[in-house]
């Protein structure tokens, strides 16, 4: 058993270590002292400026208010005026009071009093009644607030919280007009939501801006409860002269706020605005977060700094490690990064010629596997052929022998003496097909001829128009007969056209009907065909192994899998070269070139290439 003395031997503190606990410490404490002084001066300063915030604020809503109030003072003195007018028709008057009352925004009602008496009522009925209160029910409530006549001096503007219900928050305002001596003096009295025209706060969504009358009670703020209820502010100082706004502390609702208040100069009303201490002092948390988050943003990054220093000297180890991981697990398609130029560059640097030279030979092996692969199956493929052709061109001879027979016997204006030959025709085709196929698997030369590339086109027209008729595809060539000869085998390239056209029409059978356009058009020293269709397309995926033979998309029992295989194979027979252009939703076109008779290779040339001039990139080419 192991002393105490030997306990701090298990404990190993690394260089690496040490390292990255002398920079977190010290950036740590820079960054609090920095963090902690200016957050104390911001603190201050943001204070004091929130102060004159609120102090700005609210006269500039008395500044506002004092201008909307004096207007509608002077409305309010043109339609007394209009009335006492007496040099004007009564029903001239009336239409201007009309109008005046039409044109005054926030306007609900306005009364005109002759002593005590009322004389003169306009009503917006349509206010009243979203409000669900008839024009008695609203006259009912509006008397309720009984109004100073004889404390209303000339030229001073009486108002007042009038509130009705909580649909109908108003205010009431009233103005004395000057009258000769001896006539009862004119009160005009207009009660109106000045909400609708004055609309404090509407600058400002930060601070909560109001009215208040004289008594204290709120006339006008953006939060319709408060008005309707009346509340009086028990903390307003007493109405002073001039219009500097103080500011204090204040409360609402348990929550502290900042207020400041302003006097209106019209109607003893004072403007005010508040806004809550979390409010005012978010910035100031905001600085705290970006503080702390720039702090841990430094402290990160300090420990990758240290971590990565302190490990520079063993990184390249690390990776060479992983390096030869990664190859004892057979991926040789890797390389060590170490930009030093010491014996551990040097190092680095024959391992990645290692992993260089290990990674080809690996490829080699694989392209040797591929083709051994598919010289096996090339070769089952032949052995298939053979067992085909032995099964079946016996019959087909037959076949074609009882043909010529029943041909001979039949008088020569027999109109089956047509049908017949295209049978013998077919027959022979099939034969040519088989010999064709045990070509490509075999690898046999092509003897090549000179042909018409529009007579073998129309020859595979003929054929198949019955089969595409069937299926409503509908085949439209365009060939022109003054194309040059190409070198060829016309079976060969008619076995070609129909493999393609056949596929075209397979892949449109499902929606009942189609188009395919068959076209060609010489170029320097070649034709090129081009087989289109409107189908649905072929996958980006399935393009690449369309030419793969055995490889199929369709359904079980409908197809083998060598169709585009054979067509391929007769394409490099003939020193031409085929691609694929398709996509999805859009169609196929598959296009073939061909040389022209003047400028055909050896026949059996193992490849072709394509014109310098005119590429054709990502075309499927005998290698």
């Amino acid at each position: 058993m192991r002393g105490a003395s030997d306990m701090p031997s298990k404990i190993r503190v690394t260089f690496r270590f040490k390292i990255l606990l002398s920079v977190l410490v010290v950036v740590t404490t820079v960054v609090s002292l920095i963090t902690f002084t200016m957050a104390r001066m911001f603190h201050a300063d943001k204070v004091a400026y929130v102060e004159d915030l609120v102090s700005l604020v609210s006269v500039h809503a008395a500044e506002e208010a004092n201008l909307r109030l004096t207007a509608y003072q002077d409305q309010l003195v043109t339609a007394g005026r209009v009335l006492d007018a007496s040099t004007i028709l009564r029903e001239r008057r009336d239409e201007a009071l009309r109008s005046l009352f039409g044109r005054t925004q926030g306007l609900v009602a306005l009364r005109v009093f002759e002593g005590r008496t009322m004389v003169r009522l306009l009503l917006d009925s349509l206010t009243t009644n979203a409000a669900g209160m008839s024009r008695a029910s609203f006259l009912a409530a509006i008397a309720k607030h009984a109004i100073p006549f004889d404390s209303i001096g000339v030229g001073t503007l009486y108002v007042r919280n009038a509130t009705v219900s909580s649909m109908l928050p108003l205010s009431t305002i009233a103005v004395r007009i000057p009258r000769a001596a001896g006539r009862a003096p004119l009160m005009v009295v207009g009660t109106v939501d000045l909400n609708r025209s004055i609309a404090p706060g509407g600058s400002s969504s930060a601070f909560d801006v109001f009215l208040v009358d004289a008594d204290g009670r709120i006339v006008s703020h953006v939060d319709a409860r408060r008005r309707a209820s009346r509340e009086r502010l028990g903390w307003l100082p007493p109405l002073g002269p001039g219009s500097l706004a103080m500011v204090k502390e204040t409360e609402r609702d348990g929550k502290p706020m900042i207020s400041g208040i302003a006097n209106v100069g019209v109607g003893g009303l004072r403007a005010g605005a508040e806004i809550p201490k979390s409010v005012a002092y978010f910035a100031l948390r905001s600085l705290l977060l970006n503080l702390i988050f720039l702090s841990l943003g430094l402290l990160t990054v300090a420990a990758v700094v240290s971590l990565i220093w302190a490990t520079q000297m063993t990184r390249s180890l690390s990776q060479l490690t992983r390096a030869a991981q990664a190859v004892g697990q057979g991926d040789f398609d890797v390389q060590v990064a170490v930009p030093s130029r010491d014996e551990m560059g040097q190092l680095a640097g024959s391992f990645n010629q290692m992993a260089s030279e290990l990674h080809g030979r690996g490829q080699a092996l694989k392209e040797a596997q591929a083709q051994l692969i598919q010289s096996e199956k090339m070769a089952a493929f032949g052995q298939l052929g053979a067992g085909i052709a032995h099964e079946v061109k016996n019959p087909l001879a037959g076949i074609q022998g009882m043909i010529q027979l029943t041909s001979r016997s039949l008088s020569p204006d027999n109109p089956l003496l047509g049908t017949f030959a295209i049978l013998e025709k077919e027959t022979k085709r099939c034969r040519t097909i088989i010999d064709n196929l045990l070509k490509f698997a075999r690898q046999e030369n092509l003897e090549p001829e000179p042909i018409a590339l529009h007579e073998v086109v129309e020859d595979t027209r003929a054929i198949l128009h019955h089969e595409l008729s069937l299926h409503k595809i509908t085949l439209e060539t365009a060939i022109s007969q003054n194309l040059p000869l190409i070198h060829g085998s016309a079976n060969q390239i008619q076995q070609v056209l129909m493999n393609l056209i056949l596929n075209a029409e397979q892949a449109m059978e499902s929606r009942g009907s189609g188009r395919i356009d068959v076209k060609a058009a010489p170029h320097d020293d070649f034709v090129e065909l081009s087989v289109e269709d409107d189908g649905p397309g072929i996958p980006r995926a399935v393009q690449a192994r369309i030419f793969e033979p055995f490889f199929t998309t369709k359904p079980a029992g409908k197809g083998t899998g060598l169709g585009l295989a054979v067509t391929f194979g007769i394409m490099r027979a003939h020193g031409g070269a085929i691609r694929v252009e398709s996509e999805e939703g859009r169609g196929t076109k598959f296009i073939l070139r061909f040389r022209v008779a003047g400028s055909h290779p050896a026949t059996g040339a193992p490849s072709v290439t394509s014109d310098p001039e005119d590429p054709i990139p990502g075309d499927q080419r005998a290698a």
